[in-house]
């Protein structure tokens, strides 16, 4: 297994309401219009709002909030984390044991969970960006990791040009 740290980001909760259900994917456009980086995405649109959570590069913030301030409808709503990282730990196996320990470590040291998304092979987690090393530390009472093993930090990041 192996875990994963990203850089830091912002965290962005946007609710649209029942009549500007489709509003996501407006904001969508608007943010690739401006080249910005999604590294972090989880959509719903179960109930009668739309309810989605992403993440960006803490630099891209200031325009982020311009388009979604510039965008957003009336039902429309939007909360800002700042200095948040995403934790991912891989590979999982299909295990929601696993996932609940993982969450019990976090948790029960009162680190936030501000969302997380699952797939078959990781768990990607996003916290408080200051805290990541001392839960990954934390984290090897419950994952098991090669020896030697650090987290692996992204030394850099591509942003797509026209």
């Amino acid at each position: 297994g192996g875990i994963k740290f990203s850089e830091q980001l912002v965290h962005i909760g946007l609710v649209c309401g029942e009549t500007t259900h489709w509003c996501f994917e407006d904001v969508l456009k608007l943010l690739a219009a401006k080249n910005i980086n999604i590294p972090f995405l989880c959509h719903s649109g179960v109930s009668t709002s739309a309810e989605s959570v992403f993440c960006v590069d803490s630099k891209d913030f200031d325009t982020v909030q311009s388009v979604l301030n510039a965008s957003l409808f009336a039902e429309s709503t939007f909360a800002v984390t700042h200095s948040v990282g995403t934790l991912t730990v891989f590979p999982h196996r299909y295990s929601v044991q696993f996932l609940g320990q993982i969450l019990a470590v976090i948790t029960g040291c009162n680190y936030p969970v501000y969302s997380l998304s699952t797939s078959i092979s990781t768990v990607a987690i996003n916290t408080d960006y200051y805290s990541l090393d001392t839960i990954a530390t934390k984290l090897q009472t419950v994952v098991e990791l090669p020896e030697n093993h650090a987290p692996f930090r992204q030394e850099f990041c591509l942003k797509q040009v026209q």
